[in-house]
């Protein structure tokens, strides 16, 4: 019987960094738990589709296909919504986050109408006045909760929940599929750069993609960092700054694993 799920590899690298931090044990309990309350419970209305996903999840040893029927999630779906890992980008056409705005910060013109004056204005401030560091920009964008659920038998679908607007700060970073690493591979690299951008900015949104960009002739990973403008109006140049001095270190490191011909400056 195959896996409901794709399988999420190698969680256990992930959860070795978990296990070494309390705050991220208490981070994932609480996201857990918060979805067995009464308030965010789900409880399948198909008692036969129930044991069903049971009995296959028990067979397979398929954790996430267990936790998606209890509480909604699967294993990297509450690693990314207690800010354990990073959301997938999906690229610059992706469907999370949304880009807004072109690489000039103009309103795509399919999105005019979504952007509010108040939020352009705002973009167009940070924009105009931040001078973005090699190889990165700043968009308008529209990122998401994607949440899979269970449809009739075993079929799974997606949809989008939570929608935060804000200012997307896009970095390249060198190809971590040519260093052979998969995505929890890649996460563990990003790892310390990663947490240290939710001290500084607990409520932003990460995410990372693998060979999202290309250039150059040559493909790069892309990592993005969401600052909701509703949370971080007042201070968003300071925290835009410091994130650049983050992420470029988390560059500088990745270049002497991968080579200075790796990547294009």
């Amino acid at each position: 019987m195959s896996l409901v799920l794709p399988r999420e590899e190698e969680v256990e690298n992930i959860f070795s960094r978990i296990l070494s931090s309390d705050r991220s044990c208490e981070r994932l309990v609480e996201t857990f738990y918060n979805h067995l309350c009464d308030d965010e419970r789900y409880i399948d209305p198909d008692p036969r589709h129930f044991a069903e996903v049971i009995l296959n999840a028990y067979k397979n040893g398929d954790v996430s296909a267990l936790l998606l029927e209890i509480c909604g999630r699967s294993m990297f779906d509450l690693l990314k919504e207690a800010y354990l890992i990073p959301r997938r980008f999906h690229g610059k056409s992706g469907i999370n986050p949304v880009l807004l705005t072109d690489p000039e910060g103009n309103l795509l013109e399919d999105k005019k109408s979504l952007a509010t004056k108040h939020e352009f204005k705002k973009f167009r401030e940070i924009y105009d006045s931040h001078t973005s560091v090699p190889r990165s920009n700043l968009y308008l964008a529209d990122g998401y909760t994607l949440v899979r659920y269970y449809t009739t038998g075993m079929d799974i679908c997606e949809k989008k929940e939570d929608r935060e607007r804000g200012i997307l700060v896009l970095y390249a970073l060198p190809d971590t599929k040519k260093l052979n690493l998969t995505e929890a591979q890649a996460y563990d690299v990003i790892w310390s750069t990663f947490h240290e951008i939710q001290k500084e900015a607990f409520s932003a949104i990460v995410y990372y993609g693998q060979e999202t960009g290309t250039g150059n002739d040559k493909s790069f990973d892309e990592l993005g960092v969401l600052l909701p403008i509703h949370q971080f109006e007042s201070k968003m140049r300071e925290h835009i700054g410091v994130i650049d001095g983050l992420v470029l270190a988390c560059r500088e490191n990745m270049l002497k694993k991968a080579g200075a011909d790796s990547f294009d400056l």
